[in-house]
């Protein structure tokens, strides 16, 4: 009998063990060690967040923010607390409904541990109206964790500009002697005097301070290559170039008639 209950006090500190060993395995192993679970807990949130912004459900938004919400803003400043953040939303982006459409561009979003916090998001993303681009921004966001549920705290929005023009035509070759034809002093009604000229196998024109190298895409057609403007040169009946007619975005923004 005595040999039996040493047996069992000894498995039963061995069980003791066992469970104070597998609890402490469970600790070391929080969100904050588990990288990808993390990430993807953050991932799944934020864009929960942003498909309730693309459809100005105000209060499903701020159902992810805490309280004590800080929304730092480079153009607008600082709105600070949940009361005056859904106030802005309310009466202004999302007064009319659904304005805006953010896009994340591609391959720009990081998640980042806070140990102790929750985690840090960051990357770029892209603002439409209908299908017009309408800016590119930079944001981090911070996740609070409290109870098993995240919430964002502090919210930056910064480095707003234009999208940047993406290109879309090919350039071909013209001969020097098809360039010729197309370079001398044009005006336009709203531009004035616009002069081109050869420059390396391209059209250079200059218009008081600016200056653009423009390319060829076709014989009588030519674009800028950081822009979207176009140049169609125009022709009489008797092949001679009277006028040119510049677009922006496809729309007819000039035209410059040529100089005799």
């Amino acid at each position: 009998m005595f040999k039996n209950s040493n047996t069992l006090k000894h498995t039963t500190l061995s069980l003791i063990v066992l469970l104070l060993l597998a609890s402490t395995g469970v600790k070391a192993q929080s969100i904050y060690e588990q990288p990808e679970q993390l990430k993807e807990a953050i991932l799944e949130k934020d864009s929960q967040f942003w498909q309730a912004y693309n459809q100005c459900n105000v209060d499903k938004m701020v159902s992810f923010l805490t309280d004590d919400l800080e929304f730092y803003h480079d153009k607008n400043g600082l709105t600070k607390g949940l009361a005056d953040f859904k106030k802005a939303l309310t009466e202004g982006l999302c007064a009319n409904g659904s304005q805006l459409n953010r896009q994340v561009k591609e391959g720009s979003v990081e998640v980042f541990p806070l140990k102790g916090i929750g985690a840090i998001i960051s990357g770029e993303h892209y603002f439409f109206i209908g299908d017009r681009p309408d800016g590119l921004a930079k944001f981090t966001h911070v996740w609070n964790l409290q109870d098993g549920i995240w919430k964002m705290s502090r919210v930056l929005s910064y480095d707003h500009q234009p999208v940047p023009y993406e290109n879309k035509h090919t350039a071909i070759t013209l001969d020097d002697k098809v360039l010729a034809k197309y370079t001398g002093n044009y005006t336009a009604p709203q531009t004035g005097k616009v002069l081109f000229t050869k420059h390396d196998g391209q059209l250079q024109m200059t218009a008081g301070p600016m200056e653009l190298i423009l390319k060829p895409e076709k014989e009588n057609l030519f674009f800028h290559e950081q822009s979207s403007l176009t140049f169609e040169f125009v022709s009489n009946d008797k092949s001679e170039i009277i006028k040119v007619i510049i677009r922006e975005n496809g729309q007819v923004v000039e035209e410059a008639k040529r100089e005799k």
